[in-house]
């Protein structure tokens, strides 16, 4: 899904490649974070999952990117000129309380990207292990962000078809192999555990999934509004 997703944010952010900082929610391994850092001039990653963050800090550091593990640890309230949080929001109880306080973050004018799962009634057993609180509508998530106080929103669609198969294989995988969500892990725990989950290992590996995905990238772009994924993109008002 991620290689499905990228050219996308990547068409997103073509038109703000001026912007002075970028400031990622929640950015995992630093896998997008890598090749964020490498068009802006600043970079500055969000991760509070340890493991995930020292990794991240390698692959960002080559192009001067840092990592904190609170956005409390970065002392540029009302500089970043584009906010991005990829598979992030459905990890928060309160996501638009989350998202207002990430946009204390930005300039006027911001741009904000921003992914999510779609579909509620497609909300299954991999949701609950990875520590989702939801899934949302297009129309759900036009809702939070405007509701956040953002203007200009655009809300399409990705993953259609190759998304919908991955889902359900692992949602079947998981029934078939008789695992179950442990109520006694929290959901932060799920949600930390989440970024480390089917990454990677290898250079080569993440080339062989680019090559794979490839003819899906071309069959989603026909298919805007198809797919269990949203992507969208707004603005901070000026």
């Amino acid at each position: 899904m991620a290689s499905l997703r990228w050219p996308i944010i990547e068409k997103a952010l073509r038109a703000e490649s001026q912007a002075s900082t970028v400031v990622e929610i929640g950015c995992g391994q630093g896998a997008v974070g890598a090749r964020l850092a490498a068009h802006f001039a600043g970079y500055v990653g969000i991760e509070p999952d340890a493991r995930s963050a020292e990794v991240a800090a390698g692959r960002v550091a080559e192009h001067g990117g840092v990592v904190h593990d609170s956005l409390d640890r970065f002392e540029g309230t009302g500089q970043a000129g584009v906010l991005c949080a990829f598979e992030v929001l459905e990890h928060i109880d309160d996501d638009l309380g989350s998202l207002r306080s990430w946009l204390t973050y930005t300039s006027p004018g911001a741009l904000v990207v921003v992914s999510v799962p779609a579909d509620p009634e497609r909300f299954g057993e991999t949701d609950r292990l990875v520590g989702h609180f939801r899934r949302y509508t297009d129309a759900g998530l036009t809702d939070l962000l405007r509701g956040a106080g953002l203007t200009s929103i655009r809300v399409r669609r990705y993953g259609y078809p190759l998304g919908y198969v991955l889902e359900d294989v692992r949602n079947r995988v998981l029934a078939r192999r008789g695992v179950a969500v442990d109520d006694e892990v929290s959901m932060d725990e799920r949600s930390h555990g989440s970024g480390r989950l089917l990454q990677p290992q290898r250079p080569w590996e993440g080339t062989v999934r680019s090559v794979l995905t490839a003819p899906f990238r071309v069959w989603q772009d026909a298919r805007p509004t198809s797919g269990p994924g949203l992507l969208a993109t707004a603005r901070v008002p000026a």
